[in-house]
C-alpha cells in the first residue's frame, strides 16, 4: 500500500440492488453520475448488469459514454437537457434524453432523427422540468413527431425528509399525466429516499443513487439495513513524538495538551478527504478511534496515537469497521464532521486512490 486504497464491496453492492428491487418492485434505474457516487461507473455497471439492471442515469454524456463502452445494450438516460452541439454525440451514442424545454425539443426536430426521449414535470423541484399545465402541449408535440417517446419523470425535492410533501408531488404529476395514454411508457418519480415509501403500482421505474450504494437516507426505516459498499484505508507513514504545547500541521489549531506521538498518513482534501474533517473527525488504528490532531492538508493526515502499539506502514481505517468489528467510521460521520452531505462526501473521493473490489 502506498497511499491507500478504496475498497468497493461487491457483494454489499448486489445485495443492496436486489433488496432495493424487492422494496420497490419496479425496474431500476440505477444513477451512476459523479463516478457513480465514488465507486466507478464501470464497476458498478458491471455489477449492476449481473444484478439484472439494464437501465442507467448519468448527468454528462461523458458518463453515458462509459455505461455504454461496458455494455453497449445498456439503457441511459441523460438527466438534463445538454448542449445542442452535442445532438449527434447523443444519437452515435444512442442515449435516451430527458427533455423539458419548448426550444430544446423543437431543435431536435429540426435534426430530423429519432431520439428516445422522457418528458420532464416539475413538480415542485423548481430546477428543470416543463410546468404541468405545458404537460399536454409537450407531449402532443413529441407524440406527433418522429421524436420516440419511452417516459415520462418528474424528481422530489425533499424524499429524504417529508413524506407529506413528496405525496403532493406525487399528485401533481399524476394529475398531470392523467389524460394521456400511458401504456409502453416508463413512469419514473421515485429516488433512493421515495422508493421506501411510494408503492404506487402506476409508476413502474425507480432511479435509486446512493441507497444503491449504502446509504439509507429515508425518512421511513427498512426492514433490512442497507450494506455499506466503500471503505477508505490507508497506513501510517510518519511516527513522530511532540511535546505538550506544541503544535502539528497548518495554521497549529491544535496546541498538544501532553506529550504525544502523532502519525501521519497519506491521504488529503486532494483524495477527497474533506479539510474540515478537523477537529471532530477521527480514524481507526489498532481497533481505538485516534482523533485528528491537525489541519488536513492536500497530501496528509495527522493523529494521535499516544498509547498505541503502533509502527510505520500499520494500518488506518479512514471509512469503514475496526478489524474487531466494534467500531465503524460511517459516510454519515465524516459528512457530520465536515457539516455537509453523504452524497458531497462520496462524489469528493479522488480516482487518485485506486478502487479495490472485494467481496
Amino acid at each position: 500500500m502506498d497511499r491507500g486504497y478504496i475498497y468497493v464491496n461487491k457483494k454489499s453492492f448486489v445485495k443492496n440492488l436486489k433488496y432495493l428491487s424487492q422494496i420497490s418492485k419496479k425496474k431500476i434505474c440505477l444513477v451512476v453520475k459523479a463516478n457513480a457516487y465514488g465507486h466507478g461507473i464501470k464497476w458498478s455497471v458491471r455489477n449492476a448488469r449481473e444484478a439484472g439492471v439494464e437501465w442507467f442515469a448519468v448527468a454528462s454524456i461523458d458518463e453515458g459514454v462509459q455505461v455504454k463502452q461496458e455494455f453497449k445494450d445498456s439503457r441511459v438516460l441523460l438527466l438534463a437537457e445538454p448542449s445542442v452541439g452535442q445532438l449527434d454525440n447523443i444519437l452515435k451514442n444512442d442515449l435516451d434524453l430527458t427533455v423539458y424545454s419548448d426550444s430544446f425539443i423543437d431543435a431536435l426536430l429540426d435534426t430530423g432523427n429519432e431520439y428516445s426521449v422522457h418528458l420532464k414535470i416539475d413538480t415542485g423541484m423548481h430546477r428543470i422540468g416543463c410546468s404541468p399545465d405545458k404537460f399536454d402541449y409537450l407531449f402532443k408535440k413529441i407524440n406527433d413527431s418522429n421524436l420516440s417517446l419511452a417516459g415520462i419523470c418528474t424528481h422530489f425535492p425533499s424524499a429524504d425528509t417529508d413524506k407529506g410533501d413528496t405525496q403532493k408531488s406525487i399528485d401533481l404529476f399524476k394529475n398531470t399525466i392523467s389524460n394521456v395514454d400511458k401504456d409502453n411508457l416508463l413512469c419514473h418519480v421515485d429516488n433512493s429516499a421515495s422508493t421506501f415509501y411510494n408503492l404506487d403500482e402506476s409508476f413502474n421505474m425507480v432511479r435509486i443513487g446512493i441507497a444503491a450504494y449504502g446509504i439509507e437516507i429515508s425518512p421511513v426505516e427498512s426492514i433490512n439495513k442497507l450494506l455499506p459498499t466503500m471503505e477508505i484505508k490507508t497506513r501510517i507513514s510518519n511516527l513522530q513524538y511532540r511535546k505538550k504545547g506544541e503544535a502539528v500541521s497548518y495554521g497549529k489549531a491544535k496546541i498538544l495538551e501532553r506529550d504525544s506521538v502523532i502519525a501521519t498518513s497519506p491521504i488529503g482534501y486532494g483524495d477527497g478527504y474533506p479539510w474540515n474533517t478537523f477537529p471532530e473527525g477521527r480514524v481507526i488504528v489498532k481497533n481505538q478511534f485516534c482523533k485528528l490532531i491537525g489541519r488536513v492538508t492536500m497530501d496528509q493526515i495527522l493523529f494521535d496515537v499516544t498509547g498505541l502499539d503502533v509502527k510505520v506502514d500499520d494500518e488506518v481505517t479512514i471509512l469503514g469497521q475496526s478489524d474487531d468489528g466494534k467500531l465503524n467510521i460511517s459516510v454519515s460521520d465524516i459528512a457530520k464532521w465536515n457539516n455537509t452531505i453523504e452524497w458531497e462526501i462520496l462524489t469528493n473521493m479522488s480516482k487518485r486512490l485506486e478502487r479495490v473490489e472485494v467481496e
